[in-house]
């Protein structure tokens, strides 16, 4: 019997980049190392997932939304067969549904029809001795798909977990998050611009995300946005969009005085209530939609 020397499934539950609060990470293998420097994890990004060989063609769905693949090196002594059996095991045991999976070079087609390194990232080497699943698993809402590809040396884990910007929410402070969801879907949704309730005037703890909004700014000279506050539905509408508009205003006005934003980059705009991402009976609800929002014009 094989041993199950990798941990279950583990949550990366560092700074939320999306709708979900926490996203989903696998334990590597027991004594391998990462190597680092080949690591992609972008909080939107594309990719694609092999899923199959037909006709000597490379199967391969596009993905978009958050995007992980680490590649460790094998600990000494240990098979592509243990190596992969573990992952299936741990993973099946947290509710993966296996899509694909195949044992050797030409199972998998790795080197077929331009191979898989610019499919999905993984350059499983020269030797016959590889092996792939892929499979799919839900996560607090979120479809998630995880794939392991391994050779004698190395292995590969890929986690796609789709629905990362169904609200377009990110808590990263940082233009490049802001950016790539701007370019993506015309938006992105901030919750770590902080005012105290029913109040207008920014907290200290908002200082890191307006700085990155700034950066954003100065380094697309192009880009012209609004900013846009929303509320929960606590209160009378007017009174929310009062509040809203004003929490806006409070942005944009930091922006130009503080950190030298042109008058004409950000227009604040407030729409109190009437664009909830969440349902506004429950505090979670709430608390989604109490946000600011950086909107392309």
């Amino acid at each position: 019997m094989l041993a199950r020397s990798i941990a279950l499934l583990v949550l990366a539950v560092g700074t939320p980049v999306c709708a979900q609060e926490r996203l989903l990470d696998v334990d590597p293998y027991a004594g391998s190392e990462e190597r680092i420097g080949d690591r992609v994890d972008e909080a939107f990004g594309t990719a694609q997932r092999v899923i199959g060989l037909v006709d000597g063609k490379v199967v391969a769905e596009p993905f978009e939304g958050r995007v992980l693949l680490r590649r460790f090196e094998n600990p000494a002594g240990k098979s592509s067969l243990e190596i992969l059996e573990n992952y299936r095991l741990a993973l099946e045991a947290e509710g993966l549904v296996i899509d694909w999976t195949c044992a050797s070079r030409a199972d998998c087609g790795n080197q077929a029809d331009g191979g898989w390194r610019s499919r999905n990232g993984m350059n499983l080497g020269v030797g016959s001795d590889v092996r792939y699943l892929t499979g799919t698993l839900t996560f607090e809402g979120a479809t998630v798909h995880v794939s392991v590809g391994v050779e004698s040396r190395n292995h590969y884990v890929q986690v796609l977990q789709a629905d990362a910007m169904s609200t377009g929410k990110v808590a990263v402070t940082d233009a490049e998050a802001m950016a790539a969801g701007i370019d993506a879907v015309g938006k992105i949704a901030l919750d770590n611009i902080y005012f105290d309730f029913g109040s207008a005037v920014l907290l200290p703890d908002s200082d890191a995300a307006l700085a990155e909004i700034a950066r954003l700014l100065t380094d697309r000279h192009e880009l012209q946005v609004y900013l846009v506050g929303h509320t929960d539905s606590v209160g009378t509408l007017e009174a929310n969009l009062d509040l809203s508009r004003n929490r806006a205003q409070a942005v944009v006005t930091a922006l130009e005085t503080r950190f030298g934003i042109a008058p004409d980059r950000a227009v604040p705009a407030g729409v109190g209530p009437l664009a909830p991402v969440a349902s506004n009976a429950t505090e979670d609800g709430r608390r989604l939609n109490r946000r600011v929002e950086i909107v392309a014009r």
